[in-house]
């Protein structure tokens, strides 16, 4: 090969491989070089859903509670008595479709026969009268106008029978579909109603959502509260990390998983474990908490890195502490 080639392509390898050197150079680097952050925490602002006078205010700041604890009572007495109505308007609802379904009572049904019956005799006597007068009427025994209200008793029977057959039938059948139907309808609307007064008498007390530590005890018994408002804001130790920045041109050597180091001066010869948890898809201005002038007019990348191992929570929200990036994890 002609040495006029060889050399420029010698030159260019050379060129590669320093570029390469560089590269890994400044990602080690980046994985080395100890991140300084603060240790933060998940936390709730927990409050009641519906509005009222705080009873119970039960845990104290830095008491430790459970999930499933309850923190705090709301005055529940209006509320109560709005589930008490709801509940006696939902059985008053059953009872009224009950009372649909089952049809009319043995009482009814008696009544309306003997209804029926005395109209049916009504007739017969009045049919019996009408005969009679118009014997009489032939006979020229009576005026004719004896004979039309004769005549007018018999239709006024007629009537009363008609009505009293219609009656019984209507007791035999029961009450229509159609009533029956309208009667469920109350009867889920009742339910919905106490339904409703359940939830509110829920929305009353707030329950600890998680494990944690309460970090402000926001309002006292006595204090009326506006639906949202905080009452209690709990902390959840075990959901901890430190949020670092690194910067732009050093992000390429952080990876998801990837493992670290977390010390801090309370503790100056312990180590916690972490893992990088967390990167940010978009590069801003470093905050201004941090402290080094040059730092803060360099872009970086936000990079939470959570605490894995640290059972006696030695590391608490607001200390500062330092990152060091190691190795990928699994």
């Amino acid at each position: 090969m002609n040495k006029s080639r060889v050399l420029p392509i010698i030159g260019v390898l050379a060129i590669v491989g320093a570029a390469s050197w560089f590269l890994a150079a400044r990602n080690a680097s980046a994985a080395n070089t100890m991140w300084s952050g603060t240790v933060e925490a998940t936390d709730a602002d927990l409050g009641f859903a519906v509005p009222g006078r705080i009873a119970t205010v039960l845990p104290h700041e830095g008491d430790r509670v459970k999930a499933g604890d309850t923190l705090a009572l709301l005055d529940r007495t209006e509320l109560a008595a709005r589930r008490a109505q709801a509940t006696a308007a939902l059985a008053a609802a059953r009872a009224g479709l009950a009372e649909l379904q089952r049809g009319a009572r043995p009482e009814e049904l008696a009544q309306a026969r003997v209804a029926d019956s005395t109209a049916a005799a009504r007739l017969t006597n009045a049919q019996r009268d009408l005969d009679r007068v118009t014997k009489l009427f032939d006979g020229g025994a009576v005026s004719r106008e004896t004979l039309d209200k004769a005549r007018l008793a018999l239709d006024v029977a007629h009537g009363a029978k008609t009505h009293a057959e219609e009656q019984l039938r209507l007791v035999q059948a029961g009450p229509r579909t159609e009533r029956i139907d309208a009667q469920r309808a109350v009867v889920q609307q009742a339910q919905a109603a106490l339904n409703q007064a359940a939830a509110s008498m829920d929305n009353g007390v707030i329950v600890a959502p998680f494990d944690g530590v309460v970090a402000v005890r926001d309002r006292e018994p006595g204090e009326t509260v506006s639906a949202g408002m905080p009452v209690v804001t709990l902390m959840q130790l075990s959901d901890r990390w430190v949020r670092i920045y690194v910067r732009e041109d050093r992000i390429g050597a952080v990876k998801l998983g990837q493992r670290a180091s977390i010390s801090t001066d309370t503790y100056p010869d312990s180590s916690y474990p972490g893992t990088v948890s967390y990167i940010a898809s978009q590069a801003e201005f470093t905050p201004r908490n941090v402290q080094t002038t040059e730092e803060r007019v360099t872009l970086v990348y936000a990079v939470k890195v959570r605490i894995t191992g640290d059972s006696g929570n030695n590391l608490k929200p607001g200390m500062p502490a330092d990152v060091k990036l190691g190795g990928n994890g699994q």
